[in-house]
């Protein structure tokens, strides 16, 4: 059925004005929007370079906090301890300590080679520190036994962002991008702090979801601040270049790891006491000036407008901030007074089809992206060089994206949809390169790898560019809440051995397919209202005839509310 019916007529007054008119004949008349504005203010000036720069480092601490648990909570080589060994030696050389009558079997066990009796590890266990000297792991021995606790510790940031991502996501577009990214910051500076002095297990994971809540809000609001602050022609540099900043953190965190591998609290402190300097933001930082014309906030607005005019050294054409006042009055004058929820991402058919298809992809992405870049051991036995080489290639994927996505040829649409099928191709098509085809798989691994970077960074653009920008917190939000459900599962589905590279590529190739239905927002004007998003960003079904009037659909709900008969007939004959 290609028709989409409405619940309620009083949410189709957000769509249609109260004289029967609809709401885009009157506003075409001198439209004049935020992206209009910018294009005379300039896209990139000085003001946006400033502050864009301002709310991308952030990206470097939120990274360093998230995977410096590969350092943190490094898994360690490690065996039993032997009986006839000394048991006041702690040193590098001694876990290749020789014993005559015993015989290490996994690392949980090992045989007495007298009695042929196999033994559990009851004396303890002895570690390899040669490359890292010290981690949770040895401290509190989450091994053998209790390795699932350590698989506990790692999933409890994405628990913590899976909420983050729901609540800091309404937070700001209730109350602003910048006071959701102080008070984010600030509980990470807090909460990364305590897991370096808590005393135990029970305590370090519950800090390790507070850490995973708060980088959700900071990376929710600095992605979406830096989005929001540049041009239509600009957004695609803005929308990837933020990414530089977080390769840069996990670049950073391989080191100050390397440097300090013998003493995991202190690692973990100086992780977290970067933080403390983004909370000099609330002195000096700008509030979004999209979030602040959304909320109606217009004096505000204004007085942001003439500021970054004046850092960029350009003169506005007079009335054009009256016009553009005048354009938000008649397409808000429902919605500038409502609290937007997730709700609202599936209230009218447009956004509702562009929702449920944005979420598959970013319940898909973010899986493939962290388990085909999970396993480092193909790369160094060494923790330090195979993390340190798995964040560089990230960098030629991030060039690539920003020289191609802003041409015709490409776009946003065709390259989400060729890096998801090609990263699916690669999936299902790897396990069945024969073994003795060495070079052959391993080229298909980093192909895949790149692939699937490149799909995750054109998501999180493409993503924030449908999404209206009244509620686009909430819809960044969301999908960060949906990515960490795929991050969650993927382990398990690895346990699935064979089958889980063609459960992985399936997925890659129902996103790639489902993004075919989106539409190109390739240099276009961002939504800011619901309505932008229902008359601008039209999603294209197959079979069905594309509508002459963007409101049609809508108008033919309303209609078919007050009669069933009308009702069915709808159903036999639509447009979409």
């Amino acid at each position: 059925m290609c028709t989409s019916e409405m619940s309620e007529n009083s949410d189709s007054k957000d769509l249609v004005s109260s004289d029967g008119k609809d709401a885009s004949d009157s506003g075409t008349r001198n439209r004049v929007t935020f992206d209009d504005v910018l294009v005379e203010l300039g896209e990139f000036g000085t003001y946006q370079k400033i502050f864009y720069f301002l709310f991308s480092v952030p990206f470097v601490v939120s990274s360093m906090q998230l995977l410096g648990w590969v350092f943190v909570g490094a898994n360690l080589p490690h065996r039993c301890r032997f009986p006839d060994e000394p048991t006041d030696l702690e040193t590098p050389g001694n876990f290749d300590f020789v014993s005559d009558t015993y015989v290490s079997v996994d690392g949980c066990s090992y045989i007495n080679l007298i009695s042929n009796e196999t033994l559990t590890c009851d004396l303890g266990y002895i570690y390899d520190t040669s490359i890292i000297g010290d981690s949770v792991v040895k401290d509190w021995d989450l091994i053998c036994d209790r390795k699932s606790w350590r698989a506990t510790i790692g999933a409890a940031p994405m628990v913590g962002y899976l909420i983050g991502g729901l609540l800091t996501g309404y937070q700001s577009d209730k109350f602003g991008r910048k006071p959701t990214f102080i008070s984010s910051i600030f509980l990470l500076f807090v909460s990364g702090l305590a897991t370096a002095f808590v005393p135990g297990f029970f305590s370090f994971t519950l800090a390790r979801s507070v850490v995973g809540y708060a980088i959700a809000g900071i990376d929710n609001t600095c992605f979406t601040m830096g989005l929001e602050l540049v041009g239509p022609s600009k957004r695609t540099l803005a929308g990837i270049a933020c990414w530089f900043f977080e390769t840069s953190g996990l670049l950073c965190a391989v080191a100050l790891a390397f440097l300090l591998s013998n003493n995991w609290r202190l690692l973990q402190i100086c992780y977290s006491l970067p933080c403390i300097i983004f909370i000099s933001y609330w002195w000096f930082a700008p509030e979004s000036i999209r979030w602040l014309i959304g909320q109606g906030k217009r004096e505000e607005a204004k007085h942001l407008i003439q500021k970054s005019a004046h850092m960029n050294k350009v003169n506005l054409s007079d009335g054009l901030i009256e016009d553009m006042e005048n354009t938000l009055e008649e397409e808000m004058e429902e919605e500038e007074s409502r609290t937007y929820t997730f709700v609202d991402l599936f209230r009218y058919p447009q956004m509702r089809i562009k929702s449920v298809i944005i979420l598959i992809c970013w319940l898909v992405c973010p899986a493939l992206y962290y388990v085909l870049l999970l396993d480092q051991s193909e790369i160094s036995t060494n923790p330090h060089i195979g993390f340190f080489i798995t964040c560089a290639v990230q960098i030629p994927g991030y060039i690539f994206v920003i020289f191609t996505l802003e041409r015709k040829t490409f776009g946003r649409k065709r390259s989400q949809c060729a890096y998801l099928l090609l990263t699916g191709l690669m999936l299902i098509v790897h396990p069945l390169v024969p073994e003795e085809c060495y070079w052959l798989r391993i080229s298909f691994s980093i192909f895949g790898r790149f692939c699937a970077n490149c799909a995750y960074t054109v998501l999180n653009l493409y993503s924030a560019e449908l999404y209206p920008t009244v509620v686009r917190g909430v819809g960044i939000g969301s999908s960060y809440v949906i990515s960490r459900v795929g991050t969650i599962l993927s382990p398990y589905l690895l346990l699935l051995g064979e089958m889980s590279p063609i459960i992985f590529g399936s997925g890659a190739f129902l996103a790639g397919i489902s993004a075919l239905l989106l539409p190109e927002t390739l240099g276009k004007p961002l939504p800011e209202t619901l309505l932008d998003g229902e008359r601008m960003q039209r999603v294209i079904l197959p079979f069905c005839k594309d509508s002459d009037n963007p409101l049609d659909t809508i108008k033919s709900a309303m209609q078919s509310e007050k009669s069933p008969f009308k009702r069915n007939l709808q159903r036999d004959d639509s447009k979409c």
